[in-house]
């Protein structure tokens, strides 16, 4: 049964990939900022499902769990920068970036200095035992973030009636409390909830994009 769920995550951590590299690949194209932006911070999604299958197959190891703990907490301030390049302007654009970015590297830190017990994996899940420190940093970056996504595709959906943006809202509310999710009988349960949570994200990420295109192209010409 572990084999088939770890199998199962690896799928879902490889979908995860495809969806990043087709909003990297509109970067590309395109070289709008949002696109790089989300597209980064659902690649790191695809690499903490990646980690999760490892976890779930029996694989230890001390830094991989600190790596773990550190991304999670930083995929969602990078999702929430290409939000911030669609919301925000001026000083307020910039502050964010500042915030997000300086958040991160304390992240970073005190994950990379603060060792984590092989207690950490309850059935193959990095649950119980994760070191205070590292939960109330990743606090400071997760939950303002979760909170900018939330709000600004919220108020989109209804100030420029644009319901697709209601994807990134439930999306959002799904990804940030995928880590509070646990069922002990399946615990695989928080880790598919953690894509359904992407998936939502990308639909609205996509049709974003395509409005946001749309709405350009007469400018462009």
């Amino acid at each position: 049964m572990t084999v088939a769920i770890g199998a199962s995550i690896v799928g879902l951590s490889l979908i995860s990939l495809l969806l990043a590299l087709v909003l990297l690949g509109r970067f590309r194209r395109q070289r709008r900022p949002w696109h790089l932006y989300w597209g980064a911070g659902i690649l790191l999604v695809a690499a903490t499902l990646a980690q999760e299958a490892a976890f779930c197959l029996g694989v230890w190891s001390e830094p991989l769990v600190r790596a773990y703990v550190v991304l999670v907490a930083v995929l969602v301030g990078v999702l929430s920068l290409g939000t911030a390049e669609l919301s925000l302007s001026g000083r307020w654009r910039s502050a964010w970036f500042v915030f997000v970015g300086a958040a991160s590297v304390a992240c970073a830190v005190v994950g990379g200095l603060t060792p984590v017990p092989s207690s950490v994996l309850f059935h193959g899940v990095v649950w119980s035992g994760v070191p205070t420190n590292d939960v109330l940093v990743s606090s400071v970056v997760t939950f303002p973030s979760a909170a900018l996504l939330m709000v600004s595709s919220a108020y989109g959906a209804v100030r420029e009636r644009r319901p697709n943006l209601l994807f990134v809202t439930v999306g959002t509310g799904v990804l940030a409390a995928a880590g509070g999710l646990y069922i002990a009988s399946f615990p695989a349960a928080l880790l598919y909830t953690e894509f359904v949570g992407v998936v939502l994200l990308f639909l609205g990420f996509v049709r974003v994009l395509d409005r946001r295109a749309s709405v350009l192209a007469p400018t462009a010409a």
